[in-house]
């Protein structure tokens, strides 16, 4: 397998999926670059992390009252940037030859959900 050059200034985390993923697949530049992302995503996960845990839980809001937060919503925002980033690199399941695309996966979903709805209707299920 085709390792590709490990990104400067990975965080311990990103590292290990660096190295998970680089070891176990091979990638094309596409996918290297969504893999690049993913673990400064990651990063930027753990560096919020952090900063929660050593900073207030609630701040004040602009007039005064408690409201949580600001990096909560934006660790939300990082995780599902995260799952977007892994998912768009379509790499195959244990088992499976070739990773499917997300619009491959919602296509096979909705084949499923008409094909056991057919079933039912003819009442075979």
């Amino acid at each position: 397998m085709g390792i590709s050059e490990t990104p400067d200034g990975l965080g311990e985390a990103s590292l290990s999926l660096w190295q998970e993923v680089q070891g176990t697949f091979e990638l094309g530049p596409g996918e290297t670059a969504l893999l690049v992302e993913a673990c400064r995503t990651v990063d930027e996960l753990e560096a919020m992390g952090l900063a929660l845990a050593a900073g207030p839980a609630l701040v004040q809001g602009s007039t005064g009252q408690p409201k949580a937060s600001p990096l909560f919503a934006e660790a939300r925002a990082h995780r599902l940037v995260l799952g977007k980033l892994l998912e768009q690199m379509a790499l195959p399941d244990e088992g499976e030859d070739v990773g499917r695309t997300p619009n491959q996966e919602r296509a096979s979903k909705a084949a499923n959900v008409r094909w056991d709805l057919e079933r039912r209707r003819r009442g075979t299920a």
